[in-house]
């Protein structure tokens, strides 16, 4: 009969199968912590053992909760040498739940910066190759750039996450602020950056949507490097659900790489891509989709069952779309922003 693992730091519980070691129950549970020689000699897979008992092969020890109680703090055991020999429960420092990533800081080199229109810069990042400094990210996820001062900024990782070591960002280069002079400056004339990531709770995973998902990925200005991030991720993985991209801006100019998501809608059948311009009168040659952006998304869309929207762009933007859909039965549990986190909105 399996024991059972009670993970105090989550409250979750996980099997352990007869002659498994407390640290090949966690990983096989897709559960990451700490860990070294994995023969009990480096101690860095400690544990605090709450409740239970478990014997541990080095040190050898049987260790019983029950018959220390005396003391003030719980005893420690190692992951990779014990194994529970009734149901426990443990607290463990540093533990990483499934599907959980570490938020790292790296130094990443500088290998493009290319200008993409009047104020929209692409810069391509290399994290380095040594495997202890390799970071991962989910599809729409940020990270912050450092710059020596330690001022530091945000931005979208354009880029998907099956892309190995190479960062892509999409920086406007607002000329009346000096913390984007700073770094644009840094970001042209240097050779390295100091970044840190995965940063943010708004992302995707291909293989956790339904098979009936459709999904809106609407976008305002450099918001479209999320958008970008996220398609990608999408077409490696062989994602087939419908995806509809809303792309506004106020001026034609404004737009930039238009020409990519062009392609993706010519040569996948799901994607569909709508350009929009909310300024026509300043836009001269503009024949395309003019107005605001969430009521472009009202006339294409009759009702909301089964739609996921992802949503980057300013505040406004993101909640006058929420607004536009939930009287049509769009459910706020189904939008998904950054903004959500840092512009939340007053409860009322």
């Amino acid at each position: 009969m399996p024991k059972h693992i009670l993970i105090e730091n989550n409250g979750d519980e996980i099997p352990s199968e007869s002659d498994e070691t407390l640290l090949e129950s966690l990983h096989r549970a897709g559960y990451k912590m700490r860990v070294s020689c994995r023969n009990g000699v480096c101690e860095i897979c400690e544990v605090k053992l709450l409740e239970g008992e478990i014997k541990q092969r080095y040190p050898e020890l049987y260790l019983s909760v029950d018959s220390v109680q005396t003391t003030r703090s719980a005893p420690s055991v190692l992951a990779c040498t014990c194994k529970p020999l009734s149901d426990v429960r443990v607290r463990i420092e540093g533990l990483k739940s499934p599907g959980e990533l570490s938020v790292k800081k790296l130094l990443c080199d500088i290998k493009a910066f290319e200008k993409l229109n009047h104020d929209v810069y692409r810069i391509r990042l290399q994290m380095p190759a040594t495997a202890s400094l390799s970071a991962e990210f989910f599809a729409g996820q940020y990270l912050d750039i450092f710059l020596p001062d330690g001022k530091q900024a945000s931005f979208s990782i354009g880029s998907a996450p099956d892309t190995g070591r190479d960062i892509e960002l999409h920086i406007r280069h607002m000329l009346e602020s000096e913390m984007s002079n700073a770094i644009i400056g840094h970001l042209k004339s240097e050779k390295a950056v100091e970044i840190e990531l995965p940063k943010g709770d708004c992302y995707l995973q291909a293989h956790k949507l339904k098979p009936d998902t459709r999904l809106i990925l609407a976008a305002a200005s450099t918001g479209f490097a999320q958008v970008k991030s996220v398609v990608e991720h999408l077409l490696a993985n062989q994602f087939g659900n419908p995806i509809y991209i809303y792309w506004g801006a106020c001026v034609e100019e404004d737009m930039y790489l238009e020409k990519l998501p062009m392609q993706w809608a010519a040569e996948h059948p799901n994607v569909h891509f709508e350009p929009i311009v909310s300024e026509p009168e300043n836009s001269p040659g503009w024949t395309g989709r003019t107005g605001l952006l969430p009521d472009a998304v009202l006339e294409d869309f009759a009702d909301f069952e089964n739609v996921e929207i992802f949503a980057s762009g300013s505040p406004g933007m993101v909640y006058a779309l929420l607004d536009a859909c939930e009287p049509r039965g769009f459910d706020e549990a189904n939008m998904h922003s950054d903004v959500f986190a840092y512009a939340p909105r007053p409860k009322s």
